[in-house]
C-alpha cells in the first residue's frame, strides 16, 4: 500500500524476491525479458524489460543470458546490464528497487552506445501485463509524446498486424498531461502505474473486451550517439482504500530525476 515500509529484496533458490502490495514476486529473467512476476504463478509481468526498437526495425526477447553482462544487488537494488547482440555497441542497464516514498517499486533505465549514427530513433520497450491472454486480439491504442512520436508507430518499427489493430490518440495539450497514471482494481487491490512524461515517446495501451490487458512504454525514441546517455523511470504502487492517483504522480513528478544507475 501507499503507506508501507520500503520493500526489500530477498535471495531465494537462486533468484532475487521481494515482498510487495502484499504478495511475494520474483525478478524473472526468461524468454529473452527480465521483470517482476508474482510468485504466486498467476499471469501478471510488471515492469518488464522486454525489447528494443528503431526506424525500421523491432526486436522483442533481446535480453538474453548471453547478452547479461552483470547482475548485482547494491543499495536496496537489483541490477541487470545488457549488451544485446546486433545493436550497435548499445549497453542497457537497469535498476529495480524501492521508491523513496509510498512504498512502491521503482524501474529506472540507462541506455549509453559506443556507435556514431547507427541506433535512430532507440526506443527501450518496457511493459506490463495484467492477463496472460485474450479470446480476441486487443486493440492497441498509441498515446504519442509529440507529433515526431506519433510517426514512430509508422516508420517500420511495427508489425502490419500491429498497425491493423492500431489507433493514435492526438497529442496531449501539454507535455506533463501526457501519460497519466495507470490504474487497475481486480476487487481486491489496487494497483496504480507510472511513467515519467518526459521519458517515454510513446505508450501502446492493448484492450480486450473493454478492459486494460498490457501496457507498454516505448522509452526514449531519441538519436543514440556515443558519449551520450538517456535515462528514464518507471514507478508501480500498490494503493490503499484512502490512496489517491493525483497524490501519487505528483509526488513522482517532484522527485529529482536519477542521477544514473551506475
Amino acid at each position: 500500500m501507499a503507506n508501507a515500509e520500503p520493500p526489500i529484496w530477498e535471495r531465494s533458490n537462486g533468484s532475487r524476491t521481494i515482498q510487495w502490495g502484499g504478495s511475494v514476486w520474483i525478478l524473472d529473467h526468461s524468454n529473452g525479458r527480465v521483470g517482476l512476476r508474482p510468485a504466486d504463478g498467476s499471469g501478471h509481468r510488471f515492469l518488464e524489460l522486454g525489447g528494443l526498437a528503431a526506424s525500421g526495425r523491432r526486436e522483442e526477447g533481446v535480453f538474453t543470458t548471453d547478452a547479461l553482462t552483470g547482475f548485482e544487488l547494491l543499495h536496496s537494488r537489483v541490477y541487470a546490464t545488457f549488451a544485446p547482440k546486433g545493436w550497435h555497441g548499445l549497453t542497457v542497464r537497469a535498476a529495480w528497487g524501492p521508491s523513496r516514498e509510498s512504498g512502491g517499486l521503482d524501474l529506472e533505465i540507462q541506455a549509453t552506445t559506443s556507435s556514431v549514427g547507427e541506433l535512430e530513433k532507440l526506443e527501450i520497450i518496457v511493459g506490463s501485463t495484467w492477463s496472460a491472454g485474450a479470446a480476441e486480439s486487443p486493440s492497441v491504442v498509441v498515446e504519442p509524446r509529440d507529433r515526431r512520436s506519433a510517426s514512430l508507430s509508422y516508420d517500420g518499427r511495427e508489425k502490419a498486424e500491429t498497425l491493423r489493430r492500431l489507433t493514435t490518440l492526438p497529442v496531449a495539450g501539454a507535455e506533463l498531461a501526457a501519460f497519466a497514471p495507470i490504474e487497475t482494481n481486480d476487487g481486491t487491490s489496487r494497483y496504480l502505474e507510472m511513467v515519467h512524461p518526459y521519458d517515454v515517446s510513446r505508450r501502446c495501451v492493448e484492450k480486450a473486451g473493454g478492459k486494460i490487458i498490457a501496457a507498454r512504454y516505448a522509452l526514449f525514441g531519441f538519436d543514440l550517439e556515443k558519449g551520450v546517455v538517456l535515462r528514464g523511470r518507471l514507478r508501480g504502487v500498490w494503493l490503499g482504500d484512502s490512496d489517491g492517483p493525483e497524490e501519487q504522480r505528483q509526488r513522482f513528478l517532484s522527485e529529482p530525476p536519477p542521477l544514473g544507475v551506475v
